[in-house]
């Protein structure tokens, strides 16, 4: 489980919004994506999968989880 900030499009200024989940894909997926740029795919406690900024997110502790 990790948590971390939602990685925004370039160009995209909006605050990114936090969220907790289970990895289930480590990096971009493409050639050529710098590690300041990369992410990682989540899957949320509802099913539904976000894309966190690799380099801001943090393991989460099992005392730390939030409940499903």
């Amino acid at each position: 489980m990790v948590r971390g900030p939602e990685a925004l499009p370039p160009g995209d200024f909006r605050t990114p919004a936090v969220y907790e989940g289970e990895v289930v894909q480590v990096g971009s997926g493409w050639n050529g994506v710098d590690a300041a740029n990369a992410y990682l795919w989540i899957r949320l406690a509802d099913r539904t999968e976000r894309r966190l900024a690799i380099r801001a997110c943090a393991l989460v502790p099992p005392a730390e989880r939030s409940a499903p």
